[in-house]
């Protein structure tokens, strides 16, 4: 990892996550995001080949958080000053439903944090954002359920619609067919 994306890290206790914070991103916690979404994907490699490799230049990145139109928000989750995790949603627009929805990312909390009320406090800041912002909903899309959205009784309170993704990768000799 390039040390100038190093994150701060800690070895909690068991106890659930002390003076655990969530807050929107700023242009200065960019380094920290970069990194957490490396650690995210690395993570989670298998499972996202077909994406195809991550952009090294953080040029969009920067351009959907932080310039207007934005389209884009993350979060970061901060116990006792060490980051331990983040969140990231998209603006989504459905025809159908003539209206925008907010499209979370699969939460990333680091190792020792999970299961700790950190995904579900990045959740409920998600929750929020969509109210804020007048989505008719929030769509999550995740591997399976997540302890954050049991905790908020999603299954009861939402609908859990299985699907099958497609991805057609842009690259040139992926895209030609």
């Amino acid at each position: 990892m390039n040390p100038q994306l190093a994150v701060t890290r800690s070895d909690p206790a068991a106890a659930p996550a002390a003076g655990l914070t969530v807050r929107a991103v700023t242009r200065a916690d960019a380094a920290t995001l970069i990194a957490l979404c490396q650690e995210h994907a690395d993570r989670r490699a298998l499972e996202r080949r077909p994406y195809g490799p991550p952009r090294s230049d953080a040029l969009e990145l920067m351009e959907v958080l932080f310039e207007p139109p934005f389209g884009a928000w993350a979060w970061l989750a901060e116990a006792d000053g060490d980051v331990v995790g983040y969140a990231s949603a998209t603006a989504g627009f459905s025809m159908l439903e003539r209206a925008y929805c907010l499209q979370l990312d699969d939460p990333y909390v680091r190792e020792p944090w999970l299961e700790r009320g950190v995904e579900t406090a990045l959740l409920r800041q998600a929750m929020a954002a969509a109210r804020r912002f007048g989505c008719l909903n929030l769509q999550c899309q995740s591997p399976q359920w997540s302890e954050a959205a049991r905790e908020l009784e999603a299954p009861l309170r939402a609908v859990r619609v299985e699907a099958v993704r497609y991805v057609v990768r842009m690259e040139e000799e992926f895209a030609q067919g």
